[in-house]
């Protein structure tokens, strides 16, 4: 995916911008309106956020938790607004990531601050900081918040008391601006910019490669910071780098910037004065090549196939972009299941990758999940297997998950309604959702173990709940076993938004309140908030006891 070293050999030619809506004097030439990139700006937030930690923090707590970033991300939106900068769309699909290193002597970290403007204020990370992988589930937490979470109220509790920018009558200020995409979020992004005539906000630069019209453009976002470097409320002055490609193709002499990349992905090592004199002969070409019209099929704008589907349910929206992905396969398969069988991309965890993916824990919620959907489905509509890519050692396989029939969808379902029911005999005396949400997985990982996991005693297992560690400080055993209670809870969140969008009427079992109260990810995912959630002394001994007695 890119086109390696377009922008350094373009960014020469962009413009400083403002990003202030209001009518203000400026030299600079105004951002009054934007379509987002929302995976870019969550990855933008989340780098931004990690210029900022404390290096003795522990290893977990080096990243910005999915709390922080969804709270960065919403304080990015608020300033937007506040400066009169109107946001067209957010636009969300999905991506996925790699590694990770251990440090020295860790201590706990305070919870990131919005009010300091860590977003808008470049820092460079330590060279430790650099092979961090990002957190996998970041992007579907920020999506998630972003339409339930962030209310005005929240937004007033949590990131900024001053929402006096925000529409009165709206609850939910980015809730209906925010869409997940079928296929690319770039193409939706380039669609908008091309009717709106406004910048899109991302890093990826493969949008200059899309028709983004003659007035549109777009902003890096690694470029968009203050002016001083320093965050000042009282007159905050954010401005960035933008490139129109309509203009910079007419500087060029060049029909469309594409030809410039298109010459680029196959001379690399040539200069710039080389590719533009290549660009610019090759341009003139009577008849397009064979080889060109190839490259531009990664960049054709077909609205039909990529923008927000009118007719999609509302609850398709909702989705996570895996679980998206997986239903616009059954929608749609010549366009979005061009393997002939659907698949399901799943994270890279922060794991050991010495030892059995965590993946592996909550496989059979997975399976159960994308069986029963695809029994809700038309005869003709069906498949036999899922494809899921995971991790396996250092590689990345697909591994063929075989679905079931009815008989055994009924049995498995059966099969969890018993688990959950033992699990809030044992468990729901005084606890909070969270707290037995995080017990349930631990359950799971005790009863699945059979000699492939290392099972803490009671005295480890009251030290993970409490510090998210089980001994001293945090060891590769516990990286390993919260990115195995992670995997479990994540495939229960699978499951619950499946047996969701089946087809009505499918008639096996009532599904409806079977998951209703899992938490929204950025708790389920928080080291964090598991260990908040377990303070009290006396409450985790009680509830680890109960976990070894019927469990162990």
């Amino acid at each position: 995916m890119g086109i390696p070293h377009l922008t350094r050999h373009l960014l020469p030619y962009a413009e400083s911008v403002l990003l202030d809506g209001r009518a203000i004097d400026s030299e600079l030439p105004h951002i009054q309106a934007v379509v987002i990139d929302g995976p870019s700006l969550v990855y933008h937030v989340y780098r931004r956020l990690l210029g900022w930690m404390d290096p003795s923090s522990d290893v977990l707590d080096y990243q910005p938790t999915c709390d922080e970033i969804s709270r960065g991300v919403s304080s990015f939106l608020l300033q937007l607004t506040r400066m009169g900068v109107k946001i067209h769309k957010i636009c969300f699909d999905e991506l996925a990531r790699r590694n990770l290193s251990l440090p020295a002597t860790p201590k706990c970290r305070d919870v990131i601050p919005t009010e300091r403007g860590q977003v808008w204020c470049s820092r460079g990370l330590p060279q430790r900081r650099k092979g961090l992988p990002e957190n996998p589930f970041m992007v579907p937490a920020v999506f998630e918040d972003l339409l339930n979470r962030w209310s005005k109220e929240q937004i007033r509790k949590e990131v900024d008391d001053d929402i006096s920018c925000l529409v009165t009558d709206v609850n939910h200020p980015w809730a209906e601006i925010t869409v997940m995409v079928p296929g690319e979020a770039d193409v939706e992004c380039a669609r908008v910019a091309k009717l709106t005539g406004c910048s899109v906000l991302t890093d990826d630069s493969d949008l200059l490669l899309h028709d983004l019209g003659q007035d549109g453009s777009l902003l890096f976002l690694d470029s968009v910071q203050t002016s001083s470097g320093v965050w000042d409320p009282a007159e905050p002055d954010i401005r960035g780098l933008r490139i129109c490609p309509h203009s910079l193709s007419g500087r060029l002499g060049i029909p469309s910037v594409q030809w410039f990349a298109y010459e680029l992905q196959k001379n690399a090592h040539l200069r710039f004065a080389e590719l533009t004199r290549i660009s610019q002969e090759s341009s003139k070409a009577t008849e397009l090549s064979s080889e060109y019209l190839e490259f531009l099929q990664e960049y054709h704008d077909d609205t039909t196939d990529n923008a927000v589907i009118p007719g999609a349910e509302q609850s398709v929206q909702l989705l996570d972009p895996r679980v998206s992905e997986l239903f616009w396969q059954y929608e749609l398969p010549s366009i979005y299941c061009s393997d002939e069988q659907p698949h399901v991309y799943l994270g890279i965890l922060n794991e050991d990758f010495s030892r059995r993916c965590a993946w592996e824990q909550g496989r059979t919620y997975r399976s159960l999940g994308y069986s029963f959907f695809n029994l809700s489905r038309l005869v003709v509509n069906r498949y036999a297997v899922v494809h899921e890519f995971v991790r396996r050692g250092g590689r990345i396989v697909a591994e063929e998950i075989t679905l079931s029939g009815t008989k055994t969808v009924i049995s498995d379902l059966d099969l969890l309604q018993k688990r959950l029911a033992l699990a809030h005999a044992t468990f729901d005396d005084g606890l909070a959702a969270e707290s037995f949400w995080f017990l349930y997985a631990l359950s799971d990982i005790y009863r699945d173990g059979s000699g492939t996991t290392t099972v803490p005693n009671a005295k480890g297992l009251e030290s993970f709940l409490k510090n998210g560690y089980m001994a001293r400080s945090t060891e590769w055993a516990d990286i390993h076993l919260l990115a195995q209670m992670q995997a479990a809870l994540y495939s229960l969140r699978i499951l619950k938004q499946l047996l969701d969008i089946a087809t009505p009427g499918l008639d096996l079992v009532d599904t409806s309140s079977l998951l209703a109260d899992l938490p929204p990810l950025h708790i389920m995912m928080s080291r964090q908030k598991m260990t908040q959630s377990f303070a009290n002394t006396r409450l985790v001994r009680h509830a680890v006891s109960k976990l070894i007695e019927t469990y162990g």
